[in-house]
């Protein structure tokens, strides 16, 4: 009889109903969460003043970015031939991220443009000619993990980002003034280094046509135009707010 009551037991026990969440009542926007959660890093927080640990912060959280770069010339045997100050502001809209710069670069003439034929017969002095050039610009920006597969580090992440832009060149050595709009390319690998900065590197392209106003009627487009490009690599420093 004991056996006999102890059966029925553990068929009741079995034929009970679990009470947790199944799988198919899981939104897809809480699945898409989880996704974020899981691919972003958590940030190990401590009270400066106490010593006691925090909560950790989730880098899912991040709104707002502010962003210092100084970029310095792709050809190792004339770094400063390409000097740029940069700043960025960026806000988060979901994964994306809206991105707003502002740079103001230093370089000689034949490190950035392509040369025009009209300018050729200046030779050397204007090929060494350092010019002064200004962008802003607007774009959007993508921040992903795929780079942990290299460097296995939560705190490790890339970024790519496509601007826009509009630049002012002034070419110095004749003393005149260029326009026009512009590509520029980003890709950076950054480490955070806590919930409200990052460091790293960036690699940046940029393309841009200018202009200058006609000095004669008749003055063809071709002959007053100049197509600027360079690759800069650039040391980056950015805070979370």
């Amino acid at each position: 009889m004991k056996n006999l009551l102890q059966y029925f037991m553990l068929i009741s026990l079995l034929s009970t109903p679990t009470y947790s969440q199944p799988m198919g009542d899981i939104s897809e926007s809480d699945l898409e969460e989880i996704e974020s959660l899981k691919s972003e890093a958590n940030i190990r927080r401590r009270d400066l003043d106490t010593g006691i640990e925090m909560s950790d912060y989730n880098t899912s959280s991040d709104q707002n970015r502010a962003s210092l770069l100084y970029h310095i010339n792709h050809d190792a045997s004339s770094i400063t031939g390409v000097t740029t100050f940069e700043f960025n502001y960026a806000h988060r809209f979901e994964e994306y991220w809206l991105e707003l710069t502002a740079a103001k670069t230093t370089a000689k003439f034949n490190e950035i443009t392509k040369r025009n034929t009209e300018y050729s017969i200046y030779g050397d002095e204007l090929s060494e000619q350092s010019e002064d050039l200004t962008t802003i610009g607007a774009g959007f920006g993508l921040r992903n993990n795929w780079i942990q597969n290299l460097i296995p580090s939560p705190k490790i992440f890339s970024t790519t980002t496509a601007f826009l832009t509009y630049n002012q060149f002034k070419e110095n050595f004749l003393s005149q003034s260029f326009s026009g709009p512009g590509l520029k390319a980003d890709f950076g690998i950054h480490r955070r280094s806590s919930d409200s900065m990052h460091y790293g590197g960036k690699m940046s392209y940029n393309l841009a046509q200018v202009k200058r106003k006609a000095s004669f009627d008749g003055e063809t487009s071709s002959s007053r135009s100049l197509l600027l490009s360079w690759l800069s690599f650039a040391f980056d420093i950015s805070f979370y707010f």
